[in-house]
């Protein structure tokens, strides 16, 4: 019996540990907040939840993922995260990621609080704008992708494309927008005035005043295709999110090609996709974290980089050019797809640099 416990002189018992007893785990701690109801979407926001599990398993590090129901609920977490951080005394490796640009504020006025504690670091994704104080910030800018995809389409035969963005208040969406749109009327001005004739672009907007449109209702996707293909439309480029694949569901009921965005998009009614490359970004970044030098203060990873990409599906077929004396259809050599890529590279260094 006194080798189970003993007696201080105040006669408290102090029970001695149990050495079978499992401790608990010092290894290095991943946690990553997200946007309000954001995992789920099948696009960018599981992406990299999947680049984290991935990493973490290989690794033998721990893992947390919080999706909050509301963006008050991820205020309240990241606050109780701030705050245990600033009086944390233990030495376990911690990395918080931020994937919710909603949060920005909240971040940019409290990082200087994890200052006090060495053993704790921050990682703010998809901002231009680096932080001051502890953390790093990441950017992956889809000008160049996006813009990529526009010169190709301009390309195709016949193209009447519909853009679709979520909202105008996220830059991400934007920029992505304005990089299609900027490539397509690249390569317009290279057409003559009769195959102009026949080319058109359209742009629509989900969500034309909030934050939102990266969730769709069917019956309300359904009365937009519905609408697009009465105005000839034939292809849609949904940069939305979540709401892509309610596009992509509902596509086997009204038939238009459909550009995959952010994700390799695998569906005969698919060309080509325009990818981010996340789950190898999250990668990339937890082991930076892990090494002796640490994440980069900012750092952005586009199209040069190659964490951006066009991928190509399948042969597309161009307009014929002038002159043509063949006997098959003409389709976009490998000798074309460079040459618009080194374009579109170009394109991106100018904007970034802007």
């Amino acid at each position: 019996m006194l080798l189970l416990f003993s007696c201080t002189k105040e006669g408290d018992t102090i029970y001695l540990p149990d050495p079978n007893e499992e401790k608990a785990s010092t290894a290095p701690l991943v946690t990553v907040i997200y946007d309000a109801n954001a995992l789920g979407d099948r696009s960018y926001n599981d992406l990299i939840y999947e680049g984290v599990e991935r990493t973490a398993l290989e690794l033998g590090l721990r893992t947390m993922q919080h999706s909050p129901r509301s963006h008050d609920e991820g205020l309240q977490y990241l606050e109780m995260m701030f705050s245990q951080m600033e009086s944390a005394r233990d030495s376990v490796r911690r990395l918080f990621i931020v994937a919710g640009t909603s949060y920005d504020e909240f971040i940019r006025s409290n990082n200087k609080r994890l200052e006090s504690n060495p053993y704790a670091d921050l990682l703010y994704l998809e901002t231009r704008v680096p932080l001051e104080g502890k953390g790093s910030t990441l950017f992956m800018p889809y000008y160049g992708a996006m813009y990529e995809a526009g010169r190709i389409e301009a390309e195709t035969e016949y193209p009447y494309v519909m853009l679709v963005g979520a909202n105008r208040q996220t830059e991400a969406v934007v920029e992505a927008l304005q990089g299609f749109q900027d490539g397509f009327e690249a390569g317009m001005r290279l057409l003559s005035e009769k195959q102009k004739k026949y080319t058109k672009l359209g742009i629509t907007w989900l969500d034309e005043t909030g934050q939102g449109g990266f969730s769709i209702a069917d019956s309300t996707a359904l009365r937009l295709m519905w609408q697009w293909k009465a105005e000839k439309y034939d292809e849609i480029v949904p940069v939305c999110g979540g709401a892509f694949n309610t596009f992509a569901r509902l596509n086997n009921l009204v038939s238009f090609a459909l550009v995959g965005i952010d994700y390799f998009y695998d569906s005969y009614h698919s060309v080509y996709s325009v990818v981010k490359h996340i789950r190898r970004t999250m990668d990339t970044c937890i082991r930076q974290w892990l090494s002796g030098k640490g994440i980069p203060k900012h750092q952005s990873l586009g199209l040069a980089s190659g964490y951006t990409e066009v991928i190509i599906n399948r042969p597309i077929i161009i307009r014929i050019p002038k002159g043509y004396q063949g006997t098959t259809v003409p389709t976009l050599t490998e000798e074309m797809k460079q040459a618009i890529h080194e374009e579109a590279v170009r394109k991106e260094e100018e904007h970034e640099g802007r």
